[in-house]
């Protein structure tokens, strides 16, 4: 019996180790799992390439299905540009000779140029960097031009503006009053000055906002955000603020607190082929758009025609160079393409980024350019139309 008693005691002892052990060898065989499909999937793109064809097959066959489902009447296009090109700045360095020129920002003759390209390759909306110090390159040049039916918006680029107030790298704590006060104090500025001009892009009455980098921001970030679209409202302004957030850390809680997630560029040094680029956007933006939708918020897909700062290589450690054709930027936005989301306050729109119109120093321009003629910019109306 005693025997027996040690036995049955022996079991159990080792049926509740083995009950204990379970629960973090499961764990372990999750995050295992976990690890090896980022892997994979960041190597390879196997998992996007598998999955994208069913996802925009299913999502097209469910809105077909819904009655209240609006006709798309127009695919917004922002580009990034930039106002603060001279002497300077082309002294830094440039990849690529723009038909133009090395100009000056605030030429009037380049000015009305880069309004008519916009115009004439269907693009909608110029993005334009943004930090106080750039307002009279901004105020007295393209925003009081006569921009047919293109519009302006501003991006808040505020790793540049709190590197300017003492906080040389990220995270940006919202916690610091310092980087704080200036945010609250930045988005009063830009209401003040840019949203009452008829030349600022809104939609259905929201001067269109965005944020640069918000996938930096740490500490009570959305509470700041909150204060600052309260400041806003108060002056008659309900913004709509884009978060630069989407990328492959899928900080996905971030999402609540803007109006739609996209990013500058998903660009991080591979593949360096803008076609294969696009293969790998393909899980990065399914499970973004996923998760926006299912949070109540808007997606915007983002493309990148190429990249290449090395001319920039004596100020910091160049990446990785993305080439490629026309032909394969016009693969990399028919993938966009089938990514868009119609906007959640006007659901005859979507909306699509493109970095960029005139950053000459990392390579990314679509402006026409010597090396590339028009073969760029020809590729937007191609694939998002000239309306």
């Amino acid at each position: 019996m005693i025997f027996h008693g040690n036995k049955e005691s022996r079991k159990t002892n080792r049926n509740a180790f083995l009950k204990k052990l379970s629960v973090p060898l499961v764990l372990i065989l999750i995050l295992v799992f976990v690890f090896l499909s980022y892997l994979l999937e960041s190597r390879l793109f196997l998992i996007g390439k598998a999955v994208y064809p069913a996802y925009t097959f299913t999502e097209k066959a469910v809105n077909g299905l819904k009655k209240d489902t609006a006709a798309i009447r127009d695919t917004i296009v922002y580009c990034d540009y930039y106002t603060w090109l001279g002497p300077q700045n082309w002294g830094r360095g440039h990849s690529d000779m723009p038909l133009l020129g090395f100009y000056d920002s605030l030429d009037e003759k380049v000015i009305k140029e880069h309004i008519k390209w916009a115009n004439e390759y269907g693009i909608d909306v110029l993005k334009i960097e943004y930090i106080p110090q750039f307002d009279k390159t901004i105020t007295s040049g393209i925003l009081n031009h006569d921009l047919g039916d293109t519009r302006l918006c501003l991006m808040y680029d505020s790793r540049l503006r709190f590197e300017s107030v003492g906080y040389s790298k990220p995270p940006y704590d919202f916690n610091d009053e310092s980087i704080k006060k200036t945010f609250l104090d930045d988005l009063n500025h830009i209401a003040d000055t840019y949203f009452a001009s008829s030349n600022y892009f809104k939609i259905n009455g929201r001067p269109v906002l965005w944020i640069y980098v918000t996938r930096d921001f740490t500490g009570n970030y959305k509470s700041v955000i909150g204060q600052a679209r309260q400041n806003l409202k108060n002056k008659g302004f309900d913004v709509y603020l884009v978060g630069d957030q989407v990328f492959y850390n899928y900080k996905l809680c971030a999402i609540s607190a803007f109006d739609a997630v996209s990013c500058y560029s998903a660009y991080g040094g591979r593949p360096q082929n803008t076609a294969d680029f696009g293969q790998r956007l393909k899980f990065l933006y399914m499970v973004w758009k996923t998760a926006a939708q299912l949070a109540g918020k808007d997606f915007i897909p983002s493309g990148i025609p190429a990249y290449d700062d090395r001319c920039l290589e004596n100020e910091r450690e160049s990446l990785p160079v993305l080439s490629g054709t026309a032909q394969d930027f016009n693969f990399q936005l028919q993938i966009l393409s089938n990514l868009l989301d119609p906007v959640n306050i006007d659901p005859e729109l979507n909306q699509v980024s493109i970095a960029t119109f005139n950053e000459h120093q990392e390579g990314t321009s679509i402006e026409p350019s010597e090396d590339w003629g028009f073969s760029r910019i020809e590729q937007i109306p191609l694939v998002f139309g000239k309306n």
